[in-house]
């Protein structure tokens, strides 16, 4: 089954309960939504920790949000699906201003179309050091 909107596949509701009654006593939080395990968008990683198709939809449309310039600069985006809408994105090189510009980015997404989120996490790994700014968890 797919949502005519989405390019997310989405599997049917009774498989996904099916699976939840079989491998977590019918609580169907930890089951995949989607048959995605990961998407690339514009060479950007999309990951859910999950698989769930929402999440998927939601970070896609994060990052085509962004510029072309600092879309290029991602190199994947992970949902947490434990903590609902909880983001961390990797940058290629560290670049603190447009660290801060792609995470204030992705909020604005996330409350547009989610209401908040639980906290978004711009990050680089360097050789020598980790770097990251953090935004604190937001919902209207």
């Amino acid at each position: 089954m797919t949502n005519r909107n989405s390019i997310i596949p989405v599997r049917e509701p009774e498989l996904i309960a099916a699976e939840a009654r079989k491998k977590y006593h019918g609580n169907d939080e930890k089951v995949a939504t989607t048959s995605i395990k990961t998407l690339k968008v514009d060479g950007v990683e999309i990951i859910s920790r999950y698989c769930q198709a929402h999440e998927f939809e939601l970070m896609r449309a994060m990052i085509l949000a962004l510029s072309p310039r600092q879309r290029a600069l991602v190199k994947s985006i992970f949902c947490d699906s434990k903590c609902t809408y909880a983001f961390s994105a990797t940058l290629h090189p560290w670049d603190e201003k447009l660290a801060t510009e792609i995470g204030e980015q992705l909020e604005r997404i996330a409350l547009k179309q989610k209401s908040g989120h639980n906290g978004i996490m711009v990050t680089a790994r360097d050789s020598d050091m980790n770097r990251s700014i953090d935004i604190e968890p937001n919902w209207e």
